[in-house]
């Protein structure tokens, strides 16, 4: 993903524009693109800041999905049986002992 530029950096380059360089000499000087310079001049335009945004990747469902299910008590009985029976043995001691 890729990283945000820093306030420093948003700021130095809205203060060129601010002082009347376009915004295509801004870009070849500080090396971003033109609609992230018109974006961040709106952004201050609009909410007077142009703090880099907070990014939280969503979460991940849940896989199990059948324990909230009524049908699923017999399922989840059987499953905490597996595992008081087998709850020590790592997987490899548990596939040796269905062969």
């Amino acid at each position: 993903m890729a990283r945000a530029y820093s306030l420093d950096l948003r700021i130095r380059a809205l203060d060129l524009i601010a002082g009347g360089m376009s915004i295509s000499k801004v870009s070849r000087l500080v090396n971003i693109s033109h609609p992230t310079l018109y974006k961040w001049t709106t952004d201050i335009k609009n909410t007077g800041s142009t703090v880099p945004k907070t990014t939280v990747p969503p979460t991940a469902p849940s896989k199990i999905t059948d324990w909230q299910a009524e049908e699923a008590g017999q399922e989840k009985e059987k499953f905490q049986e597996f595992v008081e029976r087998h709850g020590d043995k790592t997987q490899q001691e548990m596939a040796q002992g269905a062969m």
